[in-house]
């Protein structure tokens, strides 16, 4: 969750701020957890996510610069895609490249779906289907590394 969180914005000290105010949200709000609707890792990268573009959004605003956009360069992905000890970039390197593309987007560099499906100009549907059978790919890819398979989300 940090690299989700570092990723987004930017700078370590601030990283760890959000992240701690993350774990205060999911401990404060636990029960709102449906285990019928996602795994808990996703459920929490989802709050890590949304609170590290709030964050974003919050010091664009205080800074005059009201947009909160924010853009993640393909050098800082590079560098840090390592996820826990696995290299997603590693796992991912022989997929597909429409399978790819939305890995990347979506867990890498934190697109919602939606955003995948506007920025590929495809739709909605076909990017839900495409992860799913993505990540149906790396669970096979993974299916003897049991303790590796939280990284996996569920949709």
């Amino acid at each position: 969750m940090y690299g989700i969180v570092l990723r987004i914005v930017k700078r370590q000290e601030e990283a760890e701020e959000v992240l701690q105010a993350v774990f205060l949200k999911i401990w404060n709000n636990i029960e709102s957890y449906n285990e019928t609707k996602a795994t808990l890792f996703t459920w929490m990268a989802q709050i890590a996510r949304n609170s590290a573009i709030d964050r974003t959004r919050l010091k664009s605003f205080e800074m005059g610069n009201n947009t909160g956009s924010f853009d993640l360069s393909e050098s800082e992905l590079k560098t840090d895609s390592e996820v826990s000890g696995i290299d997603i970039k590693v796992l991912i390197k022989d997929m597909p490249e429409k399978y790819r593309l939305l890995i990347d987007k979506m867990f890498l560099q934190g697109y919602t779906q939606q955003e995948i499906a506007d920025e590929m100009d495809i739709p909605l549907g076909t990017v839900k289907t495409r992860l799913r059978d993505a990540i149906s790919k790396l669970r096979d890819q993974l299916k003897d590394e049991k303790h590796l398979l939280y990284i996996l989300f569920v949709m």
